[in-house]
């Protein structure tokens, strides 16, 4: 069983209200995500202020920005060279959207791809990355789990592999492979052209999606492996 190390630096949200996500988090993980994706299950377990995460978990770290991301020198992995996902709250506030949602989105992601470098190739040859919350990453698609909105996610089909049948999203919102609704986006690979991206309507308005924040996936994802960091921060204060 993974086990995820939850950890709030954000001055923008309190520890109780992080905690109360967590239920929500482990049950869409374990059974929504993991019926679809077969990610296995996972344990997410709060760790206080002043406590160090144990050893061998991954992370998910709230953070005020994008900017205190690297003043905490939290990069790609943790220092113990695992996934880690970012949630920036201010961030996600400005933008009027759900923190929780935003959450729900780098932990689906971080599940089926944790080491960024999974992609799926259609049938003109072009590779889409494995980024299972992106193409229907908005708060209208969201749903409840225990009171708590979390992220819609696509499912397999949603590459257009051979045969697909059921649904190309959980929540049933898109109808056809490699479909971006309004306010999500996609990241393909050209051999020609390189990375581009996709955007569904709404998302081309919003400044956080034209612009990849410094440290998260989707910046992440377009910076080489050589360049990638383990955390430097002491959790012991």
């Amino acid at each position: 069983m993974t086990q995820i190390a939850v950890i709030n630096e954000s001055t923008a949200i309190a520890d109780a209200d992080v905690q109360k996500m967590l239920p929500a988090f482990q049950t869409q993980w374990n059974q929504d995500l993991n019926s679809l994706w077969g990610v296995g299950t996972a344990a997410f377990n709060f760790v206080p202020k002043g406590n160090t995460p144990a050893n061998g978990t991954w992370w998910v770290v709230f953070l005020d920005d994008s900017d205190q991301a690297g003043a905490l020198a939290y990069h790609d992995l943790t220092n113990a060279g695992l996934p880690i996902s970012k949630v920036f709250v201010k961030t996600l506030q400005s933008d009027n959207s759900s923190v929780s949602v935003g959450a729900t989105h780098e932990i689906c992601e971080m599940a089926v791809d944790p080491w960024l470098n999974s992609a799926y190739q259609d049938a003109q040859g072009v590779f889409w990355a494995g980024e299972c919350a992106d193409p229907v990453e908005d708060d209208q698609y969201a749903y409840e789990i225990q009171g708590t909105l979390v992220t819609d996610f696509v499912t397999p089909n949603w590459f257009g592999h051979q045969h697909a049948t059921g649904p190309i999203d959980f929540k049933g919102h898109a109808n056809k492979a490699f479909a971006v609704l309004t306010g999500g986006y996609a990241q393909k690979f050209d051999p020609q052209s390189g990375w581009q991206q996709v955007t569904g309507a709404k998302a081309e308005k919003m400044a956080r999606v034209r612009n990849a924040a410094p440290g998260s996936r989707r910046e992440r994802r377009t910076r080489v492996r050589s360049k990638w960091q383990r955390s430097e921060r002491n959790f012991q204060r």
